[in-house]
């Protein structure tokens, strides 16, 4: 049997997240199935949320569970976005989650009001938008139905594909995470 090259492997996950992504956006809009408060903020985790990503590395090694022991929160921006109904959209492998929101929980005493995770190994871009088109516009409703957003983003590709859609992202990150962001998101 032969198995093909990993970055073969790459493109073919990568056209068929594309392909799957275009009919989802081809999609006619439903209106949303519930009212909430206002605005829906979407929540990005590592390094916007979790304050030490990059330590958390340093300190639990390869084994991502135990990196979890180590995450601090930024609860500053907690306390900015948990007005709204915050939506956790994060490119974190879905086999964290339950971890990720029992140590949220266990520290801030709290949880979002809902919580996304990858569940196809995608790069974060590609992971949010499509949680974006599969759950978050079909339940609460696109930006051009009069739906009101907030993205709250470290990522600059991400930022700019939330951005593509109308949703204004405001970016938080550490200074060393991205030199020229500018450059980067290109």
């Amino acid at each position: 049997m032969n198995v093909p090259a990993p970055w073969l492997r790459s493109v073919l996950r990568l056209l068929a997240a594309c392909a799957a992504l275009a009919l989802i956006a081809a999609a006619p809009a439903r209106k949303p199935a519930t009212k909430h408060r206002e605005p829906i903020v979407l929540l990005d985790l590592n390094y916007t949320l979790v304050a030490n990503q990059a330590e958390t590395a340093r300190l639990g090694g390869e084994d991502f569970g135990d990196r979890l022991r180590h995450e601090r929160y930024r609860t500053w921006l907690l306390d900015l976005v948990k007005q709204g109904h915050v939506v956790l959209i994060t490119a974190r492998p879905e086999r964290y989650r339950a971890a990720t929101l029992a140590r949220m929980d266990s520290l801030l005493g709290w949880h979002p009001d809902e919580a996304w995770f990858n569940e196809h190994d995608w790069d974060p871009a590609v992971c949010k938008q499509d949680i974006l088109l599969k759950h978050v516009f079909p339940r609460h409703g696109r930006p051009a139905d009069g739906t009101r957003y907030l993205a709250v983003e470290s990522n600059p590709r991400t930022a700019i594909m939330y951005e593509s859609y109308g949703i204004p992202a405001l970016r938080v990150w550490d200074d060393w995470q991205y030199i020229d962001s500018t450059r980067a998101a290109k």
